[in-house]
């Protein structure tokens, strides 16, 4: 029962309607038997100054303001801090604290989805230089990757993401298949792909045959990526990984409590076969 006294979350971004993290955390809510409510709600670049007063409990940030969801806040954990961009926020009584969970998200769904993938990863191939691809590069640069290339439509941004990202460098976009040959690991980053948006023709025919390939899109599941990886025999990890592990260590700041992962895989899987069906 909702009542004055329940605590309540959102997803803030713009689109957020496809989002499955309302789903995800009230079952993981209900199933701990605390008295919260999560929702998504669409959200502007000049809202964000009114955010604090809104009376939220805690938020995740989606794209397109997870540098903005840092910049407002008083205090940064160390990956928010040193990327500039945080994707989940909590409501303290002296002003939002900001935390980055899909750096350690991302390689928890890597650990899970391609077992064994430190030892095959030398270099890696991030594409984008949003607040996702800087956490997501941040995370492979923590996990021991020796190379990282970043490669983005607008250089300056792939520049920019490069410089916040140990072992990182840019590659031009123009040549996006000498990217995929040289990568162990190819991650996709970006929107394209996302609930029917446009797809490029991905060049994955140019990618080693021992590559695996990653994306953070998680609607459709099987995104134009990650089906012709597939068709070449290559290994895949899907987005709905990352939104899984970066959500539970959300959900862990928000109320200390460790959440059922395996369980929220099955959910959001019912839920977005249901969707194509």
């Amino acid at each position: 029962m909702i009542s004055g006294k329940t605590k309540v979350l959102a997803v803030l971004g713009a689109p957020v309607t496809h989002s499955l993290s309302p789903l995800m955390h009230n079952s993981w809510l209900a199933a701990a038997g605390i008295d919260a409510v999560y929702v998504a709600l669409p959200f502007s670049e000049a809202g964000f100054p009114a955010l604090p007063n809104v009376g939220l409990f805690g938020a995740n940030i989606t794209v397109p303001f997870k540098e903005s969801a840092a910049a407002m806040s008083v205090r940064r954990d160390e990956i928010a801090a040193r990327l500039g961009a945080a994707n989940v926020l909590r409501f303290d009584a002296d002003g939002p604290s900001a935390f980055n969970t899909d750096a350690p998200g991302f390689v928890a769904s890597l650990d899970e989805g391609a077992p064994g993938w430190r030892a095959r990863v030398h270099t890696a191939l991030v594409l984008g230089a949003g607040g996702a691809a800087r956490a997501i590069a941040w995370g492979l640069a923590d996990a021991g990757v020796a190379r990282i290339v970043i490669a983005n439509r607008t250089p300056a941004r792939a520049e920019a993401t490069a410089a916040a990202v140990p072992v990182a460098v840019t590659w031009p976009w123009e040549d996006l298949a000498g990217a995929f040959a040289q990568a162990d690991l190819i991650v996709n980053a970006t929107s394209l792909g996302l609930a029917g948006a446009a797809s490029p023709d991905w060049p994955i025919h140019a990618a080693p045959a021992h590559a695996i390939v990653a994306d953070a899109v998680y609607k459709p599941l099987e995104t134009p990526l990650i089906a012709a990886a597939r068709a070449r025999g290559l290994a895949t990890v899907d987005g709905l990984g990352m939104l899984i592990h970066q959500g539970a260590r959300a959900f862990e700041i928000w109320f200390g409590v460790r959440p059922d992962v395996r369980g929220a895989r099955l959910l959001l899987e019912r839920a977005l076969v249901g969707e194509a069906g």
